[in-house]
Formats: structure tokens, sequence, C-alpha cells
């Protein structure tokens, strides 16, 4: 692998870490009390922005070592599955477990762009706001144990 290729996905690591550190307040604050209309609207752009910082770095991979990114009607499930399966040029990404949990921010992606945020129910709301952590460790050890597969050029 590059060193630009290990600097982007670092990179691109610490954003994911730096928003969510950014917002610990507020995702901490809604384990205590329900959030109102508007910290529901600030929970789905952090869990928006969650979901395209990890298909950002999936699509970095994708590029480098696929040479290709998908470009179907469905290419966000695409890329998601692309990333679990191992290819001649590198192993798996994530687990199927892991892509399960993203498939669910994937989702919820696609429905903030489409709603309005009035629309957001707590309810559905709150599984991906107390798993949001979870998921990330999951998904930086995955990348991590990917990256450490890897060899520079």
């Amino acid at each position: 692998m590059s060193s630009d290729l290990r600097q982007d996905i670092v990179d691109s690591v610490e954003d994911i870490n730096d928003m969510l550190n950014a917002y610990s307040g507020l995702l901490d604050k809604v384990t205590q009390e329900k959030p109102s209309l508007v910290e529901m609207a600030a929970l789905g752009s952090i869990l928006q922005s969650f979901y395209n910082g990890v298909e950002g770095l999936f699509i970095l991979i994708a590029k480098q070592f696929d040479k290709k990114v998908p470009c179907d009607n469905t290419w966000h499930q695409s890329l998601l599955s692309q990333m679990m399966e191992a290819t001649d040029n590198r192993n798996t990404v994530i687990n199927s477990d892991t892509a399960s949990s993203l498939a669910a921010y994937m989702k919820f992606r696609h429905f903030f762009r489409h709603a309005y945020t009035f629309m957001l129910d707590w309810e559905r709301l709150q599984p991906l706001v107390d798993e949001l952590n979870t998921t990330w460790c999951n998904v930086k050890d995955a990348i991590t144990a990917f990256c450490d597969t890897l060899y520079d050029d």
C-alpha cells in the first residue's frame, strides 16, 4: 500500500473520530433523556456524516485495490458487499456482522437525505445512536486489521 493511501485512510479515520468526539456531549446526553426535535436533527446529521465517512474509506479501498467502484443504481449496497469479499489484490475489509450493522446506517442515511427532519422518530433513531460507538470501533478495528495485512509499495 502506498504511503499516500495509508495517510488518506489514517486521515479519514481521524476525521470520523474527531466528528464523534465533537458531538460526544450530545451523544452522551441522549442516553439519559429523550432528545428534542432540534437534537434529533443534529443526531440525524451525525449519523449521516458517520456513514458518509465510512463509505469514503471504502471508496478509497475500492479504487486502489479493486480498481472499480460500483456505479449501478444500488452502488451503495454493492460497495458494502464488495468490502466483505476478498479479491486477488486484497483481503476482506469487513465481516458480515459489521456490514449488517453498517447497512442500518446506510438505510438511515438514505431516509435522512430524503425526509424532513421533523419526521425523525426517536424510537427508530435511538438504536443507531446507541450502537454508534460500537459500530465505529468494529469498523475501525477492521480497517486497522486490513491495513496491517498490506505492505508498502
